[in-house]
C-alpha cells in the first residue's frame, strides 16, 4: 500500500537570526521564534520555540574564475525524478563533459516524445541545445557514464534500454538492447514487470565494466531492487542487488538509491525508506564481492508499522531522505543525506511529517568514520539533528565537519515558514527543506555539494523560491564551507527556481567541480498525479563550472603536512588528513613514553587510513613527515 504522509507546515517568525557567510556582527540580535504545527486527522497540535542565534564560520574560497554556466536544452517535462537525481552528467578523462535530463517538448500531460536530452562540451564550447531525444521510444531518466578509453554508455528507464558510442559526443548511438526484466528468483515472475529507474556507473582499469542500480516495481508500494553488470554494454547478468546476499529486507523505494564507481571501488547507497535503515553496499573488485554497512540505523527498522506497536513513538525522528554518493581517487566514499522529521504516533501506514527551519540540512558522512551516524546525546532519534534545545530555545549545532548545509538566511532577510511552498508532488520530491544534494570531487579528494534549498532573499510574495546552493569540502582539513555560492544569484533568475540538482562525480582538474540543475519559471511542478502548474513551462537545464582554491591554499604550497588525526576513541585504526603526498614515520607510545608500534606510510593528499593492533588504552600517537610532526592522544577502546 502506498504510504500517506500529513504534511506539517510550521510558521517562524521574525528575524534571520545568523549570517552565513560571515561571523555574526550583532551577538545582541533578536532570536527566532518558530511555532510549528503538526496537522494529525483534524487536530492542530501547536508547539513553540526560541531559537538562540549562532555565528556561522568564517570562511575563505579563491576564485580561480569567474563561474560559468551555460543552458544545455529545455523541457517541459519538469519532474526530474521521483526520489534521487545522481549519475545523469560526466566529465571524461580527457576534460569533456556531457549531460542528460529527462526532456520533452510538448507542452502537455503526455509527453509523447519524452526521452534523453543530450549534450556536449567539447573543451571549450556546448553543442546546439536537442531538439530531439536520443532514443526512438518514449522513455526518460537517464543515466550516463564513460565506456572504455574514449566512449560513453547511456541507459534509460522502462524498460531499461542501453545505448553506447565509441567515442563520446561524436557519431550515432548504437542501441545495445533491452536489458534483463527480471532475476530468476523474482517473486512475480512472468508478470512481464519492467526494471526501471536506472542509476549507472563504470569500472574498471578502463571504464570497461558497467553497474546499474535499479528498481522493479510490481504495484505502487511494492517494489524490488536489483543489480546489473556487464563487461561488454550487450550480456547483463541481473540479481536482488548485494541485500540478499547480506540477508537484508529490500527496501521498499522505487527511486532511493545511488551509485558511483572510481577505478576498482563501486558503492550503492540505499534510502529513501522511512522504515529501514540507510545502508550502502561497497566492491573493491568491481562488483564480484560486496561489504555492508548500516549508514544510519532507524530504531524501527523491521516494526510492522500496521500491527507492532514497537513501531509507535512519540520523540519525533530525524531522518534522511536523498542521498549523493561518490568514491574519491583514493577509495573513500562520501556520503551527504538530505535531513527532516517525521513521527509515527499511531498504528497505520500514516505518517506525521514536519518541516521548516528547525528541521533542515544536508548531512555529510565518509566510510572512515563511525557507522553507523552516532548521535551527541546518545538518542537515536537525533543522530541526524542540527537544531538542539539551549536554554529557553534551539540552538544550531552547525559542526563543519558534519554538515554540509542548510536553509541560508542572511542579515535583512526576515524568515516566515508560511512561505515554504509544499504542495501535493512537489513536496515528495523534496521532503527536506534543504534537498537533492550532489557531491563533485576533484581528484585532491576536494568536494563541492551543490543542493535546492529555499531562500528569503527571493520570492514572489507568497512563496520562497528555490535556489542552487554550494559548499565546499577542504580535504587538507575536514572542514565544510557552507553556502557559500548561489548558482542562481543573478538578476535573470530573480523569479524563478531551482530544481534536479545534479553533479558530474569525479572531475579531472584540482579545484574545479560541474554542476546541471533546472530553472522553473514557475513555482511547482507540471508533472505528478498532484500537479500543482496548470500550464507548462519551458525550464533550462543549465550547467555550472566551478574553479576555486579552497582557503587559498594550493597543493603545491602546502607545508605542514598532517591537519587532523582522527577518530577519537578509535578501535583498530586513525584517519590522519594530510595537506599533501609525503613520506611519514608514524609511532605510537604509551603514557609511560614508550613505543609501542612504529612504521613508515606514504601518505597521500587527503584522508589515510592508519591500521594498528593494539590494547585497550590511552597512547599518544605522533606523525612526522616533510620535517613536521604532529602528536594527539589516542583513547584506544
Amino acid at each position: 500500500m502506498k504510504k500517506v504522509f500529513l504534511l506539517s507546515l510550521g510558521l517562524i517568525l521574525g528575524v534571520s537570526a545568523f549570517a552565513q557567510r560571515q561571523v555574526i556582527k550583532d551577538d545582541s540580535r533578536s532570536t527566532v521564534v518558530d511555532s510549528k504545527k503538526a496537522i494529525v486527522g483534524t487536530e492542530v497540535v501547536t508547539e513553540t520555540s526560541d531559537f538562540t542565534p549562532q555565528a556561522a564560520k568564517s570562511v575563505v574560497i579563491n576564485r580561480y574564475d569567474d563561474l560559468e554556466y551555460a543552458a544545455t536544452m529545455w523541457t517541459y517535462y519538469d519532474l526530474q525524478s521521483n526520489g534521487y537525481l545522481s549519475n545523469r552528467m560526466v566529465q571524461f578523462d580527457n576534460g569533456t563533459v556531457a549531460v542528460t535530463a529527462t526532456m520533452s517538448h510538448e507542452n502537455n500531460q503526455t509527453a509523447s516524445d519524452r526521452g534523453t536530452g543530450y549534450n556536449f562540451f567539447n573543451g571549450s564550447e556546448w553543442g546546439d541545445q536537442p531538439e530531439t531525444r536520443v532514443e526512438s521510444m518514449r522513455t526518460g531518466w537517464p543515466s550516463i557514464a564513460q565506456w572504455g578509453a574514449t566512449g560513453e554508455i547511456l541507459v534509460s528507464h522502462a524498460p531499461m534500454r542501453c545505448w553506447i558510442r565509441e567515442v563520446a559526443g561524436e557519431g550515432e548511438w548504437q542501441f545495445k538492447g533491452e536489458l534483463p526484466l527480471t532475476p530468476a528468483n523474482y517473486p512475480y515472475a512472468g508478470s512481464g514487470d519492467d526494471a526501471s529507474w536506472p542509476r549507472l556507473a563504470t569500472s574498471g582499469d578502463n571504464h570497461n565494466i558497467a553497474h546499474i542500480v535499479g528498481c522493479i516495481q510490481h504495484a505502487a508500494g511494492d517494489n524490488y531492487l536489483v543489480y546489473l553488470r556487464s563487461e561488454d554494454a550487450e550480456n547483463w547478468t541481473i540479481s536482488s542487488s548485494p541485500m540478499e546476499d547480506h540477508g537484508d529486507d529490500r527496501m521498499n523505494v522505487a527511486d532511493g538509491y545511488a551509485i558511483a564507481a572510481n577505478g576498482h571501488t563501486v558503492a550503492m547507497i540505499f534510502s529513501g525508506d522511512l522504515e529501514a535503515h540507510v545502508v550502502m553496499y561497497k566492491s573493491e573488485d568491481d562488483g564480484l564481492t560486496w561489504d555492508r554497512v548500516i549508514v544510519w540505523e532507524n530504531p524501527y527498522a523491521g516494526c510492522d508499522w500496521e500491527t507492532d506497536s514497537c513501531s509507535i513513538y512519540t520523540d519525533t525522528l530525524f531522518g534522511p531522505q536523498n542521498a549523493s554518493l561518490v568514491i574519491d581517487n583514493n577509495g573513500v566514499a562520501h556520503v551527504a543525506l538530505n535531513v527532516y522529521e517525521y513521527g509515527h504516533f499511531e498504528l497505520g501506514t500514516t505518517y506525521t511529517v514536519f518541516h521548516g527551519r528547525a528541521v533542515d540540512g544536508i548531512y555529510y558522512w565518509n566510510d572512515t568514520r563511525t557507522a553507523p551516524i552516532q548521535s551527541q546525546d546518545g538518542n537515536p532519534h537525533h543522530a541526524l539533528r542540527l537544531w538542539w534545545p539551549a536554554g529557553d530555545g534551539l540552538h544550531m549545532d552547525a559542526d563543519s565537519t558534519k554538515w554540509i548545509g542548510f536553509i541560508p538566511t542572511f542579515d535583512g532577510f526576515e524568515w516566515d515558514n508560511d512561505m515554504l511552498y509544499n504542495e501535493h508532488d512537489y513536496f515528495y520530491a523534496f521532503y527536506g527543506a534543504s534537498a537533492l544534494p550532489a557531491l563533485s570531487c576533484d581528484p585532491a579528494g576536494n568536494l563541492a555539494c551543490a543542493f535546492s534549498t529555499p531562500y528569503a532573499a527571493r520570492n514572489n510574495g507568497s512563496y520562497y523560491y528555490r535556489n542552487v546552493f554550494v559548499s565546499y569540502y577542504s580535504a587538507a582539513d575536514g572542514y565544510w564551507r557552507q553556502d557559500e555560492d548561489n548558482l542562481m544569484d543573478d538578476f535573470e533568475y530573480s523569479y524563478s527556481e531551482g530544481t534536479g540538482v545534479n553533479a558530474a562525480n569525479n572531475t579531472v582538474n584540482y579545484g574545479e567541480f560541474w554542476f546541471s540543475y533546472q530553472i522553473d519559471p514557475i513555482i511547482g511542478f507540471f508533472w505528478g498525479s498532484n500537479a500543482t502548474q496548470t500550464e507548462g513551462s519551458q525550464n533550462d537545464i543549465t550547467v555550472a563550472k566551478i574553479f576555486c582554491d579552497i582557503d587559498g591554499i594550493a597543493e603545491t604550497e602546502a607545508k605542514d603536512v598532517v591537519y587532523n588525526i582522527y577518530p577519537n576513541p578509535a578501535t583498530d585504526y586513525v584517519v590522519v588528513k594530510s595537506a599533501m603526498s609525503a613520506n611519514a614515520t608514524i609511532t605510537f607510545t604509551n603514557l609511560a613514553g614508550q613505543t609501542v608500534k612504529s612504521f613508515n606510510k606514504n601518505l597521500v593528499l587527503g584522508e589515510n587510513t592508519v591500521r594498528f593492533d593494539l590494547e585497550s588504552g590511552v597512547y599518544f600517537c605522533t606523525v612526522t613527515a616533510n620535517g613536521f610532526s604532529k602528536t594527539t592522544k589516542v583513547v584506544v577502546k
